[in-house]
């Protein structure tokens, strides 16, 4: 009962069908508030669904081919208010869209010169249409964005700074359009795949033009876990992919998300119809309880087919999870954690020592690898 009621003091009036949900666990709005409470909420909502919807999906790839013609992109059936229920019933709290892959499609009708759905016949606004939906639904809404973008050749080595301008003119169009966004996660960034650095696109200049355009707004970066794991770099919440095998240690307290997928890949395939889904011991046991006690927070992806519709062993699949697990309330408090957001002016500067063999050095104590490290052996004199 103590539970039920810590977890209705922080819901609000909102009203359901009685198909979908009774009860509904939502935050409060968060703008100018301090970035630990922010925090906080985000890890409250505890589990998430990820919606990878994006040229991929026509072409039954991981990653959309971006020499494809545009007009490929056609959900036949495009439905966000049948996504929303379905979050709703394995209940989950939030959502979060991809807005652009790494083949830099855009699924809303950017102003930009950008590929997107604006520039098709097929030119619905999805990124809308989502928002509205979930929103209508009671649930908080994520946008994710690749900064790697392979239409417009924005790569390691060619982050010119027009598409730093780009992806900026993008960010703005979706974080002013759309109303309040809870996060924004980023992809494809000083990741060793895509090899774009914090410096190409400089990390800092982005994180403070999203702040200017929405303060509430959290940034997590998908490759910020290569960082070391009791510290925010780069992310105001740490993210962990766990089917590139990134765990999540089992005395963390920084604020997280672990994304992983219900099928067996990012984005519908067609043999997914009939395919292997996660079962629900392993999501709710295995993956979101034991990740929910340490401040993290589940994203599990259920892509859209086709169609622009969740398909039926999805839908099912999602209402199972939903029997087996229920929202208990807020998480316990998070401890306050700096958010690292510029690189270490050390990193690669001279550095001497008064002794030291050939084949290792002081050059290891601040190399930018944090897995290298250097001392003096012991007895050896200090200078100074």
């Amino acid at each position: 009962m103590a539970a039920q009621t810590a977890t209705a003091a922080m819901l609000g009036s909102h009203r359901l069908t009685a198909t979908v949900r009774k009860e509904v666990y939502r935050a409060t709005a968060r703008s100018g508030r301090p970035l630990l409470e922010l925090q906080q909420r985000f890890v409250d909502l505890r589990f998430g669904m990820f919606l990878h919807f994006n040229m991929a999906t026509f072409q039954d790839r991981e990653w959309g081919d971006p020499t494809s013609p545009l007009d490929l992109f056609h959900p036949t059936a495009l439905d966000t208010d049948q996504w929303a229920p379905a979050a709703l019933s394995a209940n989950m709290t939030w959502a979060c869209l991809t807005t652009r892959h790494h083949d830099g499609f855009c699924i809303w009708p950017t102003r930009t010169e950008a590929a997107s759905v604006g520039r098709t016949s097929y030119s619905t606004d999805l990124v809308r249409a989502y928002v509205n939906s979930f929103r209508k639904a009671g649930l908080r809404v994520g946008l994710y964005y690749s900064i790697l973008s392979l239409r417009d050749d924005i790569r390691h080595f060619n982050a010119t700074p027009a598409k730093v301008k780009l992806i900026k003119d993008q960010l703005t169009e979706l974080l002013t359009g759309d109303g309040e966004i809870d996060i924004l996660i980023t992809d494809g960034w000083d990741a060793p795949w895509s090899r774009i650095t914090y410096q190409e696109v400089p990390f800092r200049e982005i994180y403070e033009h999203v702040k200017s355009l929405q303060p509430g707004c959290l940034l997590c970066d998908l490759n910020a876990s290569q960082y070391p794991s009791g510290g925010l770099y780069y992310s105001d919440v740490k993210a962990f992919e766990q089917n590139a095998g990134q765990k999540v240690s089992q005395d963390s307290d920084v604020p997280a998300l672990s994304c992983v997928t219900l099928t067996d890949g990012w984005f519908w395939k067609q043999q997914d119809a009939n395919g292997h889904l996660k079962d629900v011991t392993t999501v709710v046991d295995q993956w979101l309880e034991p990740l929910n006690r340490r401040h993290c927070n589940l994203i599990l992806n259920a892509p859209p087919n086709r169609e622009g519709r969740l398909a039926p062993n999805v839908v099912e699949r999602l209402k199972e999870i939903g029997k087996a697990w229920k929202h208990p309330g807020p998480m316990p408090k998070l401890s306050e954690h700096v958010v690292i957001t510029t690189r270490n002016l050390a990193t690669g500067k001279p550095i001497h020592a008064s002794s030291y063999p050939d084949t290792v050095g002081p050059d290891e104590a601040n190399d930018g690898d944090f897995r290298s490290s250097w001392y003096l052996d012991e007895g050896k004199p200090r200078d100074g």
